[in-house]
């Protein structure tokens, strides 16, 4: 795990051959290629024990702000397709559980349900602040099932989505939400109830906002809340973008993801983990280093250069891959994989 992991940071890229040629600089490039699909194929990883070590690392204690989110690519005509679940923190989703599943397409009920029992192998229901999601996960089961468990939610519903009133009238969100002007803001005064097609349903507190004129096909924010103020629900809703940039990280701005040619589930979920983890150590290497020499520079534009990940990323990469060994500074960074706090401390 620990050469595999070097070598990804090395190579920044999860193509096995040119991983393979960072992994033993004495080992035919063929062996290491083997080595690691043995690996992928057959080793015994308790992601539950992972999930819980970088929940250690990050420095953030409960409650939590979870996020959720699918992920999609395709290997010729064979798609990859995973779920990721995540704590947001300063501008990125912490990566705590992931499932990784058998087809493209839409995620079911049922697989986010499962989604987050393994989320909860890790944090506990009591300790999670919200739930933010996209539109993808607005069935009722779904819902249900977080207010069973008194998880408090927050998730962006479709337009066309019917919302049922109490009186028994289903209209689509997008008629309640047309009398609203530009960037005008309505949280309805009751609860609505949201129906699935198996006989599932959920009370909600929805939340309306035009976002874009009448030109535009996507004119309205449409919250449901439980167990929140809806009055926040609109500035809570943007920690959700912060698993896009969980996600730029382990693709194109990172390891490169979507280069590897794994598409057999369990064998993708290994070599997730293996990459959160190298995302857990970046992360930590960046916060140290704004710590000890400041925020990176800005552009014109006034955002900053790099991101905590790619801060973190530039350094490691630069001990990884010397000419000559730099121990010290290698283990100077390990130290913050034992002993998170102290490495982000400016002693």
């Amino acid at each position: 795990m620990a050469r595999f992991t070097a070598a990804l940071l090395k190579m920044t890229t999860t193509n096995l051959r040119e991983s393979a040629i960072a992994l033993k600089a004495e080992v035919k490039e063929v062996s290491n290629c083997r080595c690691i699909r043995r690996f992928l194929s057959s080793y015994e990883m308790d992601f539950a024990v992972l999930g819980r070590f970088l929940t250690r690392l990050l420095p953030k204690s409960a409650p939590y702000k979870v996020v959720n989110d699918r992920t999609e690519w395709h290997f010729g005509t064979q798609p990859v397709n995973v779920l990721m679940a995540g704590i947001a923190h300063r501008g990125v989703a912490f990566p705590i559980s992931w499932t990784v599943l058998p087809d493209g397409g839409s995620s079911s009920a049922s697989e986010h349900c499962r989604a987050l029992r393994c989320f909860s192998q890790v944090v506990e229901p009591s300790e999670i602040e919200a739930v933010i999601a996209g539109r993808e996960f607005i069935s009722a089961k779904w819902l249900g099932w977080l207010q069973a468990r008194e998880i408090p939610f927050l998730v962006r519903l479709r337009s066309d989505r019917h919302l049922v009133s109490p009186e028994g009238t289903s209209l689509p969100a997008k008629v309640l939400a047309r009398p609203l002007a530009l960037r005008q803001v309505k949280v309805l005064d009751r609860e609505y109830s949201l129906r699935g097609t198996d006989g599932k349903s959920a009370d909600v507190r929805v939340v309306l906002k035009r976002v874009a004129d009448r030109s535009a096909e996507d004119q309205f924010l449409i919250l449901a809340t439980s167990g929140i103020d809806p009055a926040e629900a609109t500035g809570l809703y943007r920690e959700h973008w912060q698993v896009e940039t969980l996600f730029a990280a382990l693709k194109s701005r990172g390891c490169d993801l979507e280069r590897t040619h794994l598409t057999e589930p369990d064998r993708v979920q290994r070599l997730i983990g293996l990459l959160v983890l190298a995302f857990g150590w970046t992360w930590l290497v960046g916060e140290r280093r704004v710590n000890r020499e400041g925020l990176p520079r800005k552009k014109p534009h006034d955002r900053q250069e790099r991101s905590l990940f790619r801060y973190g990323l530039v350094r490691l990469r630069s001990i990884l891959a010397a000419p000559a060994p730099q121990p010290a500074a290698f283990f100077e960074c390990i130290r913050g994989v034992r002993s998170p706090t102290a490495f982000l401390s400016c002693i």
